[in-house]
């Protein structure tokens, strides 16, 4: 059985691979541009079924935390990461069984807190650095959609 390929790194911006300060901010931004980019979906869709998307969303932008985890490869890295996901589309789903705005966006800054728990190794999963800036930023222009649009 032949093995699996490695995968190539990501060809990142060069602001953000030089890292420090002006590569967070510009991974942040990188998230922001990338949260606009993922908002066209919805804002084709009619109000109830972007509500919906955002909510199954909130659940599967918690899962790549559990990729993570899996790469990282130990237990308990894996273990603060399913709880993460459970309480994250445990969130999503009270939003949506209700329809609270409020609470999705919640979801989404709160998984912005998330991310930033993990930056400078307040849980610390093995994932690139640039991850938690990008998501940060990627998390609060999707919030503010939501609270904006619904």
């Amino acid at each position: 059985m032949a093995s699996a390929p490695t995968p190539k790194p990501i060809r990142l911006p060069a602001a953000i691979r030089q890292g420090g300060r002006r590569g967070w901010i510009m991974a942040l931004i990188l998230g922001a541009v990338l949260g606009g980019i993922t908002l066209i979906i919805p804002a084709l869709l009619a109000a109830r079924d972007a509500f919906g998307f955002l909510a199954i969303w909130l659940g599967a932008i918690a899962a790549v935390y559990l990729g993570f985890a899996l790469s990282d490869g130990r237990q308990s890295a894996l273990g603060i990461e399913w709880v993460g996901l459970v309480l994250f589309m445990a969130l999503a789903t009270v939003a949506l069984v209700r329809e609270s705005a409020w609470l999705l966006a919640a979801g989404y800054l709160g998984h912005g807190l998330w991310d930033a728990v993990h930056h400078r190794r307040g849980i610390d999963t093995a994932m690139p650095w640039w991850y938690v800036p990008v998501c940060l930023g990627y998390d609060a222009v999707v919030a503010i959609y939501v609270l904006i649009r619904f």
